[in-house]
């Protein structure tokens, strides 16, 4: 799928792709009306022409401007849910110190490992339009041990919230990552593009350079908004993905803090005379 192919390379080379392939074509395309239609002819129909392509471009351009802003909305929205996800894991990790053992200890290290598998198998599987196994078992079992610590009270009633509305905002990212615009979205970008710039080819302009820049320029500025929606699209995939940096600070304050309490003392053994 070409879409795959675009989130698999580098943003510059996307960009170029796009933009690059959106311009030969478009100037193919004068080039060819060039020779098929008269000169003389596109320039007689002029006015009309450039009243026709000002309705046809507003009406695109607004569309056009509609879905970049919804695409940035979701990805947005995106990196909301992925800082609250993290914030959540490190409030778990901090109410566990409260809870006593053998339930405590064991959350405060599952909820470590939950955010490792997170960035180390979970992170990468999202990259392609999936997820991890190992994440949610993980989550599962954070949940079970939450579900069965025997001393019910503030802390236990707090650290439930906070772990259901942990799996919720997982819920959120998986669903949120791999949504993306319908085909017919696509359609009708692609299908408005193409329209908008083959009205570019009926006007009749005495210097062909000058048109074919002019063209161009259009064709640029169109290719560029899409290029934006695809980077956007689906905000967990290509170059410009949202990255994973939310858990790694987590878990470099639950390293520094676990560093920071000194270790029990020894009790030495007692003799009996």
């Amino acid at each position: 799928m070409l879409l795959d192919f675009l989130y698999s390379v580098p943003a510059a080379i996307g960009a170029t792709l796009i933009v690059g392939g959106t311009v030969l074509l478009s100037v193919a395309g004068l080039l060819l009306v060039h020779r098929i239609v008269p000169h003389a002819l596109r320039r007689s129909h002029n006015d009309v022409a450039g009243v026709l392509i000002a309705v046809v471009g507003v009406v695109y351009a607004v569309l056009l401007a509609f879905i970049a802003v919804a695409v940035w909305e979701d990805y947005n929205t995106a990196d909301a849910i992925v800082h609250r996800e993290a914030s959540l894991a490190g409030d778990i990790h901090q109410d566990a110190l409260n809870m006593k053992p053998p339930a405590g200890p064991a959350l405060r290290q599952l909820v470590r490992t939950y955010l490792r598998v997170v960035i180390d198998d979970e992170w990468p599987a999202m990259r392609n339009g999936g997820e991890s196994a190992r994440a949610g078992a993980t989550l599962a079992e954070l949940q079970n041990t939450v579900f069965t610590y025997q001393f019910r009270g503030p802390i236990f009633s707090d650290v439930l919230q906070r772990v259901n509305a942990l799996a919720d905002a997982r819920r959120d990212r998986l669903i949120n990552g791999n949504s993306g615009l319908q085909p017919v979205a696509w359609f009708v970008l692609l299908a408005g593009s193409a329209l908008t710039i083959s009205f570019c080819f009926l006007f009749g302009v005495p210097d062909l350079r000058l048109h074919v820049l002019m063209t161009a320029a259009v064709a640029t500025s169109v290719a560029l908004v899409l290029f934006l929606i695809v980077s956007f699209d689906y905000p967990f995939r290509g170059a410009v993905s949202i990255s994973p940096t939310a858990f790694e600070n987590v878990i470099r304050a639950i390293d520094s803090q676990k560093a920071a309490v000194p270790p029990a003392p020894e009790t030495p053994p007692t003799t009996t005379p």
